[in-house]
């Protein structure tokens, strides 16, 4: 067994094994063997397990000791030569949920995490969780249990008698069974970073597929647009969750680049901030000193509101540095009236980019991340604002679009350059458009949910049956709103707080939603900080705003709901309200058509923010309050439970 284990290492590249680690597999399979001998010679039944050694998670570069087929049962078996710790807990806790959520075969099976090391405790059976429903991971992957190696022999004689009767599961096709994460943005960050290609990230083949050609197309107009010393832009469209983001990662980390050096930039600030410390550590981690990784990342990600006002302001003239920008997000670039109020220029964003890229006089290359939906604040040009600028422009540019950009279509919103975009040097490739979410089916029907709620829609809404799906629950108390996170978010799932920025009452549920407060603080540290730390969104203290959490993602979320947007049940809809302070403080209802837009939008955002399960906290009010008025947040309590949101009483 030794030789094979050793063979199989050396087959995939691992030539330096050490004594130690020979030594350390040969206790453990001393172990093993004997716990197993004891466990077959008191239930025959026992013979008819499956047992695989040194399981390779795909793409996590991360291998299980020993994985156990007891009947229907999952069992993981991760071996300590000394004293068990919390961080052994977690490395196990995480294995669990990369099978759960991930891997096909293990999917709605319990799985059992055994930890065997110096300190093991008693065997016991665990007791179901609180909010251990179905829909929960908890309710399939109980806690970790620490075991010394003594104890390992009667911890699995226990679950040989308690899974008896339940049919086998067949290693070989377990195994080789699907597996297909779900990276957040973050993750696939990190992932890029470690050399890892797009299809070793991408969900699906199709989407693999899609985004491995756009990757490899781009890369090969960038290099003739050099080659032929021409200026070109390219509008990249996708469903929601199609890749676009990662696309753009994918370019600006590609070695391919080589000396046409690709920068990623977005008006996105918080996104821009966690990408450049999620590459910073990386290169901190490889050795670089804490400065030179800093000037690396701000270079490679950069903020496009920050690079235009640079080259509009400081170095008002002089030619970019690079040759090569991606623009993520691209129809959210400002208006002329935004960019008036923040630059003080008569010209809207786009315009403004294209000016700079054209004081390259040999060649340029733009390339426009284009989605749609979501709107969450004023002054978003959209794609027609491109069309408009491009048709104007002094200098040539040759233009590319997938279909949808060209014309319109749900993946952009409606959003079209326009006709006059015709009158350009136009190129129409349906390359350029991604059709295959990466999300889950799941998120894709939680964000269809969203929708149904936002529209006022409860029968719809409760008719998708979400909770069988997404684990969605309400509470009445924000510290048990807390404490469900805690308990809910195991194995290093980040968790945390968001709240509308128009919910200017949660002040006296002890969260702050001052705008420049949300504006000083270091959202990267919220995202990245490990849960000890108090900046992290772990410790439920500063909750993020649709402003800080669109494009970015956590694995279980507090949604903190807000007096902005409480339902009307005589009305029958929802009333979108702005706080002010006149004569005395209160709510009004907003009349203004884009604003309420954007409030919907703003509530769309947060409730479609969580990877794991969303618990969402609907305060009690106060009746000596007009500004908490308790029938408001009672009518809206009311009205999620009937969408399907399953209340948890104190």
């Amino acid at each position: 067994m030794l030789g094979l284990l050793t063979l199989g290492y050396a087959n995939q590249g691992f030539t330096d094994l050490s004594t130690a680690q020979i030594l350390t597999w040969s206790r453990d399979y001393e172990t093993l063997q004997s716990s197993l001998g004891d466990v077959v010679r008191s239930d025959k039944s026992a013979g008819n397990w499956n047992l695989l050694l040194e399981f390779a998670i795909p793409r996590k570069e991360k291998r299980i000791d020993v994985v156990l087929l007891i009947a229907s049962t999952i069992v993981i078996l991760e071996f300590k030569t000394g004293a068990l710790s919390s961080t052994d807990v977690s490395q196990v806790e995480e294995y669990a949920l990369l099978l759960h959520y991930f891997h096909a075969a293990s999917h709605r099976r319990k799985i059992i995490s055994l930890l065997v090391g110096a300190n093991g405790v008693p065997w016991s059976q665990e007791e179901q969780a609180e909010l251990a429903f179905e829909e929960t991971p908890r309710y399939w992957i109980p806690r970790v249990q620490m075991l010394s190696r003594e104890q390992l022999g009667e911890c699995l004689l226990y679950l040989s008698r308690d899974v008896s009767d339940a049919p086998q599961i067949i290693g070989s096709s377990w195994e080789i069974a699907a597996y297909q994460p779900v990276p957040s943005i973050i993750d696939a960050a990190r992932s890029l970073q470690m050399g890892l290609k797009i299809g070793e990230i991408a969900r699906s083949e199709a989407a693999q597929h899609d985004i491995e050609d756009l990757t490899s197309y781009l890369l090969q107009a960038v290099d003739s647009a050099r080659k032929n010393r021409r200026r070109a832009i390219f509008f990249v469209t996708g469903v929601p969750g199609s890749g676009k983001t990662l696309v753009g990662l994918n370019l600006a980390y590609s070695e391919k680049s080589g000396e046409n050096a690709i920068h990623f930039m977005s008006g996105n600030g918080p996104l821009v901030l966690v990408l450049q410390e999620v590459l910073k550590r990386f290169q901190m981690g490889r050795g670089h000193r804490a400065l030179d990784a800093k000037i690396q990342a701000k270079t490679l990600i950069e903020n496009v509101h920050v690079f235009a006002r640079t080259y509009t302001d400081e170095l008002a003239g002089q030619v970019p540095s690079n040759h090569v920008v991606i623009f993520d997000e691209a129809q959210r670039a400002w208006d002329k009236t935004q960019n008036l109020r923040k630059f003080k220029r008569d010209y809207s964003e786009p315009e403004m980019l294209l000016r700079i890229m054209e004081r390259h006089e040999d060649w340029a290359v733009i390339i426009a991340l284009v989605g749609g939906g979501q709107e969450i604040n004023s002054g978003e040009a959209g794609l027609a604002e491109w069309g408009r600028s491009l048709a104007n422009s002094n200098k040539a540019w040759e233009v590319f679009s997938s279909p949808v950009g060209l014309d319109g279509g749900e993946a952009v919103a409606g959003g079209r350059l326009g006709d006059l975009i015709v009158s350009a040097d136009c190129h129409v490739d349906p390359r350029l458009h991604l059709n295959v979410s990466l999300r889950s089916l799941r998120a894709e029907r939680f964000a269809t949910w969203a929708n149904f709620v936002l529209e006022g829609n409860a029968t719809a809404a409760y008719a998708l049956n979400i909770g069988r799906f997404f684990p969605l629950f309400m509470t009445r108390d924000l510290n048990q709103t807390r404490e469900l996170l805690r308990k809910q978010a195991f194995g290093g799932s980040r968790y945390g707080l968001v709240g509308s920025s128009s919910a200017a009452r949660l002040r006296a549920e002890g969260l702050e939603p001052d705008s420049s407060f949300h504006a000083n603080y270091k959202w990267e540290h919220w995202y990245l900080a490990a849960s000890t730390d108090v900046r992290s969104s772990s410790q439920l203290e500063v909750f993020a705003t649709e402003f800080e959490i669109q494009g970015l993602e956590l694995d279980w979320v507090g949604l903190c709901w807000g007096g902005d947007m409480v339902w009307s049940e005589r009305q029958s809809e929802w009333l979108l309200r702005q706080f002010s302070h006149k004569e005395r403080s209160s709510w009004s209802v907003m009349k203004n058509e884009a604003r309420r837009l954007y409030r919907k939008n703003a509530y769309r955002v947060l409730l479609t923010r969580a990877r794991q399960g969303l618990v969402i906290y609907v305060p009690k009010g106060n009746a000596t309050d007009s500004t908490q008025t308790p029938a408001d947040f009672d009518t809206t309590a009311e009205f999620l439970i009937r969408c399907g949101v399953k209340q948890i009483e104190g």
